[in-house]
């Protein structure tokens, strides 16, 4: 092709890509729309009048990417006014940006529903001119370990005794931890929430802006799950934060961490709502997932705590040895080298502050939730459990 005819194509070709760039731009988290930017040559100038002749391959490097288009002009019934703009600009970035098919997104918001109540509990609550008094963690400890939490995880652990030892021995992580987290997120799968996930990830993704970003992704999430599920997306059922089955997994920790107990990879997706095989291999593998270090404790208390000055130890994470040297010793020593980062704790329990050694799997359980009140549950909960199986 002659070089003005090259010339030539590019100019038509631009001009027809910025006209159809409405449905080609990313949706940006705050809901606004990116501006298209301008490139230069380098070393050119926007000043020049003149420019140096391009070669083939120059101009060929300039041709503008095919447009991309999207079907966004609809109108979704379920869901107030003052969020229709938003929601056509969502459906387009479910396809663009996510490789969704048009039909399968356009049907799927359409049949969603804004859910105000999800809203209303996931919306924190605004800053009160008189603090309230801390929440102590022995208070919030104490909820997961009563007698009847307890005695739910005898119950688990008489019917799944040999599948918490196995998984324990494949993945590393013990069987009381996974308990810890059954326990704390849904009774052992006695309250795995009634909220449409797709409904929920959808409307926090409008309602809160601050979290645009996160539940939009789950959004897309939640539909790439459904779809390989070979489910509507809504059957999907969770809690009001979008978290689904016995461990309230995430759409997105689904489909990255979701393990099928002992089937070879590329099967079928696992089962989170009623195999606890599933729902075990699945919770060990997010551990790894996260850091979990096979044979390592979580967490120790503080041997004579009440009488060691640790203040300087109480922010951010510390060689192990520095707190040995310093008189920071947990009542069960470790094995663990001196170079090893912890973290230092101060947790108000029944007999009042308490100082105890984070290990970097008490870090790994965060992961699942990032509360430190949470994770020391967890532990606390492992150790309760394993008194009452040991009699």
């Amino acid at each position: 092709m002659h070089l003005k005819s090259i010339i030539r194509s590019i100019f038509s070709t631009s001009i027809m890509a910025i006209l159809l760039s409405a449905c080609a731009t990313e949706v940006e988290p705050t809901g606004t729309v990116s501006p298209p930017t301008v490139q230069t040559m380098p070393g050119s100038s926007a000043s020049t009048s003149t420019t140096q002749p391009l070669t083939v391959q120059q101009a060929q490097n300039m041709l503008p990417a095919p447009p991309v288009s999207c079907v966004r002009d609809v109108y979704f019934p379920n869901f107030p006014q003052q969020y229709q703009r938003q929601l056509q600009e969502i459906a387009c970035h479910l396809q663009i940006n996510d490789g969704l098919p048009a039909h399968y997104v356009i049907s799927a918001l359409q049949n969603a529903r804004f859910n105000a109540r999800a809203v209303t509990l996931m919306t924190p609550p605004p800053p009160s001119q008189q603090p309230s008094a801390p929440y102590p963690w022995w208070r919030y400890r104490d909820r997961f370990l009563h007698p009847d939490r307890i005695n739910r995880g005898l119950q688990f652990w008489n019917a799944h005794s040999t599948l918490l030892e196995q998984v324990s021995q494949k993945y590393g992580v013990p069987g009381s931890i996974l308990m810890g987290i059954l326990n704390i997120e849904t009774g052992f799968g006695s309250f795995m929430g009634n909220f449409s996930v797709l409904n929920s990830n959808l409307s926090l993704s409008l309602a809160l802006p601050g979290r645009r970003r996160f539940f939009l992704h789950e959004t897309a999430e939640t539909l790439k799950l459904a779809q390989k599920l070979g489910a509507s997306p809504a059957t999907l059922m969770g809690s009001e934060a979008g978290a689904m089955g016995m461990s309230q997994f995430l759409a997105s920790s689904y489909l990255r961490y979701g393990i099928v107990w002992n089937d070879p990879p590329g099967g079928p997706l696992p089962n989170l709502w009623q195999s606890p095989a599933d729902v075990l291999a699945s919770t060990a593998n997010f551990f790894l997932g996260h850091g979990w270090q096979p044979g390592q404790p979580v967490m120790a208390r503080v041997a004579g705590s009440s009488g060691v000055d640790a203040t300087a130890f109480l922010h951010g994470k510390h060689p192990l040895g520095q707190l040995l040297a310093a008189g920071i010793q947990p009542e069960e020593p470790s094995s663990l080298p001196a170079d090893t980062p912890v973290g230092l704790l101060r947790l108000q329990t029944a007999e009042g502050p308490t100082l105890f050694i984070a290990y970097p799997n008490f870090y790994a359980i965060m992961g699942y939730n990032p509360s430190v009140y949470y994770s020391a549950t967890v532990w606390a909960y492992s150790r309760a459990i394993q008194r009452a199986l040991d009699g």
